[in-house]
């Protein structure tokens, strides 16, 4: 999988949401218990020094406020995602952020992927960021199924200055990553490679090959490790074996995505087929593959792998008659 694409959705749900979550910590439960507590006592006692701390207290609330407002504004992220993505398997991507103040560092910020079905994402943190400066940071993923996902954005939070709230925003830099199946070696389709290679069709022609195609005379460009040294015998001339060209390991995929009412029979035949061609791209093979919506040419190497993996990773069931399936033609 790859990010190919940016989305920046719109919308009255977008337009709603608040800017800002804000919530009480722990220690910030403790401090506004303190000072009601405090502020009860200077009512009733009317002492000044009391209300002074009162006041003194609601002022660092306050600065908290002001203060943790501007740690959170001004920042840009940009995700770098890897060129492939495999279900199921940890993928780490590079997330940038940028601080566009012109004064003033950041302090102690977290990022957290915001929630996708399907996605899980684990948070980072940033102790100080210099104005202007852009940091990085690895976020590792992990997607349950195969297909396209769209990621919202990243929620950036900070306990800055005094721990007593937890402020954040939601910055909606969305992103679209492919995903391709599963590749389990141990999910791969047993079969017949000598069986199958070029539909059964003996190659012709002289090449490299190790099936003998024919004899003749020996020459000095020859090498003597060819020499037929048993024709020799009933010959007085030399004559040098020549073989057949190698075949081409060729094989198309049949898949018959036929819908089903077990969606995880069929999402199991995806990741089979998606094996088994990784198995005989890795072996040699010119591996195509044919769906009822679309088919992939034989070819060979790591582009043909991917360009099928794409196809495995959009691919959805027909809804037309037929039992679901794959096997090799």
């Amino acid at each position: 999988g790859r990010a190919f694409g940016k989305d920046r959705p719109r919308g009255l749900r977008a337009m709603l949401r608040p800017p800002r979550s804000l919530s009480v910590t722990r220690e910030g439960k403790w401090y506004i218990g303190i000072l009601i507590l405090i502020g009860i006592a200077a009512i009733n006692t009317g002492n000044n020094l009391l209300y002074l701390v009162v006041a003194m207290l609601l002022s660092l609330i306050v600065i908290s406020g002001i203060i943790s407002e501007h740690t959170l504004r001004k920042l840009s992220f940009t995700r770098t995602w890897p060129n492939h993505i495999f279900k199921g398997e940890p993928t780490l991507a590079r997330l940038s952020i940028t601080s566009n103040k012109r004064r003033f560092s950041t302090f102690s910020i977290f990022f957290k992927e915001m929630p996708v079905e399907g996605c899980e994402a684990a948070d980072t943190f940033i102790l100080k960021l210099n104005p202007g400066q852009t940091n990085t940071r690895n976020m590792t993923y992990a997607f349950k199924r195969r297909g396209i996902y769209k990621l919202n954005g990243i929620k950036v939070s900070t306990r800055f200055p005094f721990g007593l709230f937890l402020k954040g925003r939601e910055d909606r830099c969305a992103d679209e990553v492919m995903v391709y199946p599963e590749i389990d070696p141990d999910m791969r389709l047993r079969i017949d490679e000598s069986g199958k290679a070029q539909n059964g069709m003996r190659p012709v022609g002289k090449g490299d090959g190790a099936e003998l195609y024919g004899l003749r005379e020996y020459t000095l460009a020859d090498s003597a490790r060819f020499i037929y040294w048993k024709g020799m015998a009933r010959s007085s001339r030399l004559l040098v074996k020549e073989f057949e060209q190698e075949s081409e390991k060729r094989i198309t995929i049949i898949f018959d995505n036929f819908k089903t009412t077990d969606a995880a029979m069929f999402e199991r035949l995806v990741d089979e087929t998606a094996a088994t061609v990784n198995y005989l791209i890795e072996r040699g093979f010119a591996v195509g593959l044919k769906t009822l919506t679309g088919e992939v040419k034989p070819a060979a190497g790591q582009a043909q792998l991917y360009t099928i993996l794409r196809m495995l990773a959009l691919i959805e069931p027909v809804d037309v008659n037929g039992v679901s399936g794959m096997r090799i033609e």
